[in-house]
């Protein structure tokens, strides 16, 4: 892709997740009944300036990495496995009413026995259609959707390579851009609080920490990994209290245990990514309220926290991090 492309899809994937973050914080000033606005601008603000710091490392990265070559067949393939997965998602989760988390981890599991090479992105599909139908009413519009998070797909493959939530954050944008050309609003919602931030937090750590053993210690590979996560979360933690919340956020942390260990270098900063993950749902609870991609731009915004934190403590010691280049993973 030329560096102009190249560049937009990071300034896309930059972009994004800030505007989530803030609208998170903006928006508790408006919901009756939640925690007050600068509770959440204690969690959001230091997520803002870590994605913002990662994302300059970045910038470079993604430049040097841009070639002046023309889309191929194999392109227009991908988008298409990325429109693909959208409406179908929908058909599953809302037709035959399964629900969004096991719709979405169906599909990506199926995709990713069935057509491995274009699992990722029938996966990032998967998220497109997790958009509620107060969103996108029809499957014709959360198919745009679709194609939209397809091309950026394409455009996006070496920027922030190796970061769980690229996908949905991907996914997010192609949401963003579909919902403001159809003059689209998912609704409202509130923050959560009280004792059940700590049952996201615990929550997010173990569903993160079992993907990331599964993807790289077991090498099931991270779209496996994640599915199978998500499909026994949205199996099993609706019968238990705040059951779909909890639900959400097994899913949304599966995303950030997609990570390569060149990102998240251990289980333990995985762990930390993902109760990170349960925190960010809790205080994201009324931003973007029915937009597909949502949970993975939380599973973005808690990975790119902590490579930031891993970079500074870095920068403060003698330690060597470890880089992309370390890495021939896709």
């Amino acid at each position: 892709m030329p560096p102009a492309v190249r560049g937009l899809s990071h300034l896309s994937l930059t972009v994004a997740p800030i505007v989530l973050l803030v609208a998170a914080a903006l928006g508790p000033a408006r919901v009756v009944g939640s925690v007050p606005t600068p509770v959440v601008w204690l969690v959001a603000s230091p997520a803002v300036a870590g994605v913002a710091y990662v994302a300059g490392l970045e910038a470079d990265t993604a430049l040097r990495t841009a070639e002046s070559v023309a889309p191929d067949a194999t392109d227009a393939a991908t988008v298409l496995a990325v429109a693909a997965g959208a409406p179908l998602t929908r058909l599953l989760a809302v037709d035959l009413g399964l629900g969004v988390v096991v719709a979405a981890a169906l599909v990506g599991l199926l995709a990713d026995r069935l057509v491995p090479s274009y699992g990722a992105a029938v996966y990032c599909g998967a998220f497109v259609g997790m958009a509620s139908p107060a969103l996108f009413s029809d499957l014709l519009a959360v198919t745009a959707a679709g194609l939209v998070a397809g091309v950026v797909f394409v455009a996006a493959d070496p920027v922030f390579d190796g970061f769980g939530g690229k996908l949905g954050t991907t996914a997010f944008v192609g949401c963003l851009v579909a919902a403001l050309a159809l003059g689209a609003d998912g609704g409202s919602g509130s923050v959560v609080t009280g004792p059940t931030v700590l049952g996201y937090v615990f929550a997010g750590a173990a569903a993160a920490g079992i993907t990331y053993v599964s993807s790289v210690r077991l090498d099931h590979g991270p779209v496996q990994a994640s599915a199978l996560v998500g499909l026994v979360g949205g199996l099993i933690c609706p019968a238990l209290p705040a059951g779909e919340g909890i639900a959400a956020v097994v899913f949304c942390a599966s995303f950030a245990g997609m990570a390569r260990p060149e990102r998240i270098p251990s289980e333990g900063t995985m762990a930390l990514a993902g109760a990170l993950c349960g925190l960010l749902v809790a205080a994201a609870g009324s931003a973007f309220v029915g937009f597909g991609g949502k949970l993975g731009t939380i599973a973005f915004v808690a990975c790119l926290v902590v490579r930031g934190l891993l970079a500074v403590a870095a920068d403060a010691a003698p330690i060597a991090l470890p880089s992309p280049a370390d890495s021939l993973g896709s």
